[in-house]
């Protein structure tokens, strides 16, 4: 990973609303299922159809128009290592969290370009599963 992204070629995202809300989108229902207290989830899409920016510059700033991408992810959360939770009343928000191994496959292709994992261990830096409340829901339960 370049940090500066001097290399980086394609941005997949769903780009940024009139409303400011980036880099998100509804997703079907059974696309996500959770156990979070088992410290178990899944998040699985096939071929999003998503634009890509080509750079990160241009994904924040739409300097040129993006290209048709598509993506497909499956995302494995499992393991358990911790439990832990968070709440901050003056803030209006509380959390629960477990702290999981993760595990992803992903295929991304623009035209003719297409990227994808390879199989075998991937290096885990962090990964979290959580819930939380916050504003108008602190207050309410679960």
């Amino acid at each position: 990973m370049d940090p500066t992204f001097a290399t980086q070629i394609h941005d997949y995202d769903p780009g940024i609303t009139s409303s400011g809300l980036f880099w998100t989108i509804a997703v079907p229902d059974d696309s996500v299922d959770s156990e979070i207290e088992d410290g178990k989830a899944r998040f699985k899409l096939s071929d999003l159809a998503i634009p890509d920016y080509g750079t990160i510059v241009n994904g924040l700033f739409h300097i040129a128009p993006p290209a048709s991408g598509m993506v497909s992810f499956d995302i494995r959360w499992s393991g358990a290592t911790s439990h832990g939770s968070f709440s901050n009343a003056g803030q209006r928000f509380t959390m629960d969290f477990v702290q999981t191994g993760a595990n992803i496959s992903w295929h991304g292709r623009t035209g003719d370009d297409t990227f994808h994992t390879t199989a075998g261990s991937q290096r885990v830096v962090f990964a979290q599963l959580a819930r939380q409340r916050s504003g108008v829901f602190f207050d309410e339960d679960d």
